[in-house]
């Protein structure tokens, strides 16, 4: 008997002191309390929104002769007067709000504005708009910056007859993502890299919201044509 209430004692001396340790430690249904009361965030709204944009604003003037020292010329089928430059807002391919200048004919100079206010919309990026004369005037030096632009006073690429550009009635959108082809010419060269037409960021595939867009607008597209694929170009002619 003497012996039993010896280990009688000693267990409830363990039972006390693992008493004791439970109370100097941590109580874990605290903490499971707190998690199981944390706001549920739902996987999709771990997402960002993207930022609103600055808004969309434009502008028409006239030019002189001045103003179009490298692309305008005696003997151009139209003249300063019948241009306008128009500055619009538009988003470069870092996602920021630039302010850019293209010259075209005075009777498409609001559609033109309204034409890339649905591309801000759309955050379509353009990598540069500045009148051709920035560039002396050349075609080739405008295409090659990737340079979004309209009137120019030149040829046909590889004729000789006035291009539609010379009416300021075309637009060149984003020449490298969109480039000239006519069997192995590529212009600008810089195009190659986007000949394959895989949907990418400034690139205008058919029937793209961007078409849609400059559709509205009655310009065509050139690059649903046929002998030859000029993917920047859009014309009233459809030439």
């Amino acid at each position: 008997m003497g012996r039993l209430r010896s280990v009688t004692v000693a267990l409830g001396l363990v039972a006390g002191a693992l008493s004791a340790v439970a109370a100097a430690s941590p109580q874990p249904a605290a903490v499971a309390a707190t998690s199981a009361d944390a706001p549920v965030v739902a996987r999709h709204a771990r997402v960002p929104a993207k930022a609103p944009l600055p808004g969309y604003t434009w502008a028409v003037t006239r030019v002189t002769a001045a103003d179009l020292p490298a692309s305008w010329r005696p003997g151009c089928p139209v003249g300063p007067a019948d241009l306008r430059a128009v500055s619009v807002t538009y988003l470069d391919p870092a996602g920021h709000a630039r302010r850019g200048t293209i010259v075209v004919a005075a009777s498409v100079a609001q559609a033109t504005a309204h034409v890339f206010g649905r591309l801000y919309e759309l955050r379509y990026p353009i990598a540069s708009m500045r009148p051709v004369d920035v560039f002396g005037g050349s075609d080739d030096a405008s295409m090659d910056a990737d340079n979004t632009s309209a009137f120019n006073c030149r040829a046909t690429t590889g004729g000789t007859s006035f291009s539609e550009h010379s009416y300021g009635t075309a637009i060149d959108l984003n020449p490298v993502e969109n480039p000239y082809v006519k069997g192995t010419t590529v212009l600008p060269a810089a195009g190659r890299a986007f000949v394959d037409r895989s949907p990418r960021p400034g690139v205008v595939v058919a029937g793209d919201a961007v078409v849609q867009a400059f559709a509205a607008a009655g310009f065509s597209w050139g690059g649903s044509w046929r002998t030859l694929k000029d993917y920047q170009h859009f014309s009233v002619s459809g030439n």
